[in-house]
């Protein structure tokens, strides 16, 4: 047994020694029945053969009809004391035998390689499920010879843990049907499980792709939207630029005019002086003109006055 323990390290025995353990605890009651079947045949052969030795189980006494019985379920007979029987025994002891090979060895020994079928075929669908729970096992049987430091190393224990559920949970049902009908309700509830597992699937893949279809609309749109305003931008600052020289133009257009301003206030000025000179010197030459002609009267008298003195 402690062979078989350590076997369970290796992948390749551990399915094999779970398939032992999983086979002899199915067949621990039919066990318990088929031996209770074996004692009640042993029973009668001792009854019948009146409990006389047998030369071929010599040194096993009473126990070699229980060995004969358990021959009968495992298909080696064994028929030679039969003859020996009274005539009225003979008829009743080949009686029990037949009813022995009927159920032991043809009932029993189908049932017992149907059960060891199913044993195997539920095993072989919860192969990986049951190697990690093998593992699982041995990394506890392992943990309880750990130390303090060693439980509390990252290595050992890093931070995150594997979890695997069945896909399809077999509920157990009083009276459920046996034989085909159940093999038939398990196809039945493993193709819908699988069904609802690929339709879940199905929509997780296509909702993926819608997702990513949206996220890449997105980026175009994102992209369209950020040339778009970059292009804006562009005219923009074209804009501003000519804004800003129609600005630079208006400044120098109110520089000229301040500039006009300024001539036109020197030339009015010098328009005042003009005409304050002109006033002035049409004043002055009204005077001048005035004392010449009062000069020129003053001369014509004074000629006058000399002509008249001479006459």
């Amino acid at each position: 047994m402690k062979l078989f323990f350590f076997l369970r390290i290796y992948e390749g025995f551990s399915f094999l020694v779970q398939m032992l353990a999983s086979v002899f605890k199915d067949l621990k009651y039919f066990l318990i029945f088929f031996i209770i079947f074996i004692i009640q045949f042993g029973i009668i052969f001792l009854v019948l053969f009146k409990a006389q030795d047998i030369d071929e189980y010599n040194g096993m006494n009473k126990l070699a009809y229980f060995l004969m019985a358990f021959r009968i379920s495992s298909g080696d007979f064994q028929l030679d004391d039969f003859h020996s029987q009274e005539n009225g025994l003979v008829i009743l002891t080949w009686l029990i035998w037949l009813i022995a090979v009927m159920t032991l060895y043809i009932v029993f020994m189908n049932f017992i390689i149907a059960v060891i079928s199913e044993s195997y075929e539920r095993v072989m669908q919860k192969l990986v499920a049951e190697s990690y729970r093998v593992k699982a096992n041995m990394i506890v049987e392992r943990e309880r010879f750990f130390t303090k430091d060693d439980l509390e190393n990252t290595k050992y224990f890093p931070s995150y843990i594997v979890v695997r559920r069945p896909l399809n949970a077999v509920i157990k049902e009083d009276g459920e049907w046996q034989g085909f009908i159940k093999d038939l309700k398990y196809t039945i509830r493993t193709t819908a499980v699988k069904s609802k597992a690929d339709i879940i699937q199905n929509s997780h893949l296509i909702n993926r792709e819608l997702d990513e279809k949206m996220n890449r609309l997105n980026q175009e749109n994102s992209k369209k939207l950020d040339d778009q305003i970059k292009g804006f931008e562009t005219k923009f600052v074209g804009l501003d630029t000519k804004v800003d020289g129609l600005d630079t133009k208006v400044v120098g257009l109110d520089t000229k005019v301040d500039g006009l301003n300024t001539n036109v206030l020197k030339i009015q000025d010098d328009m005042e002086f003009l005409k304050t000179s002109l006033t002035q010197f049409i004043q002055n030459y009204k005077s001048v003109t005035k004392n010449l002609i009062l000069k020129q009267q003053r001369i014509s008298y004074s000629q006058f006055s000399i002509f008249t003195y001479v006459n």
